[in-house]
């Protein structure tokens, strides 16, 4: 069982699973973003190829997840700016079956590798989340896909953490100081033939072109975790 992820040193935050779990599915679509003005356009970056699931005899699926219990992809979102997904879950992935449920929780950060680690945050760019969007898209041998689980929302309005730091661009996620978590989120019961589920997570980033300027470039990221699926011996 992987450990924990601490949203940052000086606050740690337990999240009861069927709270959030209710809370992500009642959020489900009914938050949308709407560009601050004078925002630069919105810009899509790849986070990386997103692998073809294909079915083997056992319906395995591409997973380094699976194996591994967590992941933690990283992205260029700038000039030596880092993101992160630390994503896990406190269940043995092997039991991730289709009639089970399903958890996962998940941290976001970004890093300023501009700066040493131990530079004063002063010295660190700001960046800043304003909409966090999950979807997950199931692969079966039927060829049918549904969407088991999303979430789309403002993270100020899901976070636990009393003491978020904000501004009119959203959650600060500049570490130490910034970032974001959610725990427990569940995918329900999946159809018989699902041997995959490729979770989408897109960010909305707002990130200081140099620290102190207060000038900010706009735009939305994406990071793919495919988790395979199992069918129950």
């Amino acid at each position: 069982m992987p450990g924990r992820f601490p949203l940052r040193t000086r606050t740690s935050r337990t999240v009861l699973a069927g709270g959030l779990t209710m809370l992500a599915l009642g959020l489900t679509g009914c938050s949308s973003f709407t560009p601050l003005i004078g925002a630069q356009p919105l810009q899509n970056v790849a986070a990386a190829a997103t692998p073809t699931p294909s079915a083997t005899p056992d319906l395995v699926f591409d997973s380094v997840f699976t194996d591994m219990g967590s992941v933690h992809p990283t992205l260029m979102i700038g000039d030596d700016l880092e993101l992160q997904l630390d994503m896990w879950t406190e269940q043995k992935t092997h039991e991730w079956y289709t009639d089970s449920e399903k958890l996962f929780s998940f941290v976001i950060n970004v890093f300023d590798r501009s700066v040493p680690a131990d530079a004063p945050f002063a010295a660190k760019r700001l960046v800043y989340m304003s909409n966090i969007s999950v979807t997950a898209t199931t692969s079966t041998t039927s060829g049918a896909s549904v969407s088991p689980f999303v979430l789309d929302t403002d993270p100020l309005l899901v976070t636990l953490d009393p003491e978020a730091l904000r501004s009119a661009d959203g959650l600060l996620i500049t570490s130490p100081k910034g970032g974001f978590q959610l725990e427990s989120n569940q995918i329900g019961t999946l159809s018989a033939d699902t041997y995959g589920v490729m979770l989408d997570f897109a960010m909305t980033i707002s990130a200081e072109s140099s620290a102190g300027a207060g000038g900010y470039t706009k735009q939305i990221v994406h990071v793919p975790v495919p988790v395979a699926i199992f069918p129950r011996a």
